[in-house]
């Protein structure tokens, strides 16, 4: 399986993905299947990690929403992503990894914040 959340090196080489742990709640839609709820626990520059509560298929297009605080004010994300790896973790169910597909203007400003170190 891909992994676009580690980085290959020390964080001051200029390859580097910035990741950032979470808890925020998120949502994904399939195609156009129903809403299904879920939590981000990561977000780097080129994809988000979400837990779910159902497998979800490699190569699946899906448009992700992740709502959160920073610095005490709403930043809401919403992207559409591929799916590129789907994991069970035990009773909190599956971690869902994926990939921003040609993020928008507000879709990368909401990835800047969401990064920054006041995020919570």
């Amino acid at each position: 399986m891909e992994s676009f959340f580690s980085s290959h090196g020390s964080a001051s080489d200029t390859g580097a993905t910035r990741i950032k742990a979470m808890r925020w709640p998120a949502s994904v839609r399939l195609g156009h299947a129903t809403v299904i709820p879920a939590k981000a626990i990561q977000i780097s520059s080129s994809g988000v990690g979400l837990l779910m509560d159902r497998i979800v298929k490699e190569g699946e297009t899906a448009l992700v929403r992740v709502d959160a605080l920073v610095n005490g004010n709403p930043v809401r994300l919403q992207a559409r992503t591929s799916v590129v790896g789907c994991t069970c973790v035990g009773m909190e169910g599956f971690r869902i990894s994926l990939r921003f597909q040609e993020l928008d203007d507000d879709a990368q400003s909401a990835v800047d914040a969401l990064l920054g170190s006041g995020a919570r």
